[in-house]
C-alpha cells in the first residue's frame, strides 16, 4: 500500500505545481492589465494638468562619413546646425584628425547637408586633439553636453569611466 501511495504522490505534486503555476500566471496577467489601466488613467490626468505635445517622426535622413565609424552623439548649434561626433576606425592610418571624429551639418527641409569644420579650426584645439589621440591610444569620443553657453566634448582615454578628457567651447549666438 505504501508503494502505491508513494508512486501517486509525485504525480499529484507535479499536477499541483502545474496548477499553481497557472494560478500565479493568471493573477500576474490580471495585475498587469490593472496596472496598465491605472497608468493610462494617470497619463491622461498628467496630460490634462501639464498638457502634452504629440511627437511624430517627420522624416528620416542618412548621414554619411568619409570613414568607417560609429556615431556617438549629435548636438545642436543654433537653430539649423548640428555637430556630430563619431568613433572612427581608420585601419592602416596611424593618426586621427578632427575631421575624422567630427562633422558639422546644417538641416534644411528635413535634409542634412555637410558644412565646413571652420568653427573647430582652432590651432590650439587641433594640437591638443592630436596629442590626445597620440598619447592615449584607447581614446574614443563619448558625448557632448552643455552647461550654460558652453559645449563640452567628452573623450574616454582609458578603461575606467573616470579616465576622461574634455574640450570646452563657448557657443556664441550670432
Amino acid at each position: 500500500m505504501s508503494d502505491s501511495n508513494s508512486e501517486g504522490a509525485p504525480e499529484e505534486q507535479v499536477q499541483l505545481e502545474g496548477g499553481t503555476y497557472e494560478v500565479i500566471r493568471r493573477r500576474l496577467l490580471n495585475q498587469c492589465e490593472e496596472l496598465n489601466l491605472r497608468l493610462d488613467k494617470l497619463n491622461e490626468s498628467r496630460k490634462q494638468v501639464f498638457g502634452s505635445i504629440e511627437q511624430t517622426l517627420k522624416a528620416t535622413e542618412r548621414v554619411s562619413t568619409d570613414n568607417n565609424c560609429i556615431a556617438r552623439d549629435m548636438f545642436p548649434i543654433g537653430n539649423k546646425m548640428f555637430i556630430f561626433g563619431f568613433n572612427v576606425q581608420l585601419g592602416l592610418r596611424s593618426e586621427t584628425s578632427v575631421e575624422d571624429v567630427f562633422e558639422i551639418y546644417s538641416c534644411r527641409d528635413h535634409k542634412f547637408s555637410r558644412e565646413t569644420l571652420d568653427p573647430l579650426q582652432n590651432t590650439e584645439f587641433k594640437d591638443d586633439f592630436k596629442s590626445l589621440y597620440k598619447y592615449y591610444k584607447t581614446t574614443v569620443f563619448n558625448r557632448f553636453f552643455s552647461v550654460g553657453p558652453y559645449i563640452y566634448m567628452v573623450f574616454n582615454t582609458g578603461r575606467s569611466e573616470n579616465d576622461i578628457k574634455t574640450f570646452k567651447w563657448l557657443i556664441k549666438d550670432d
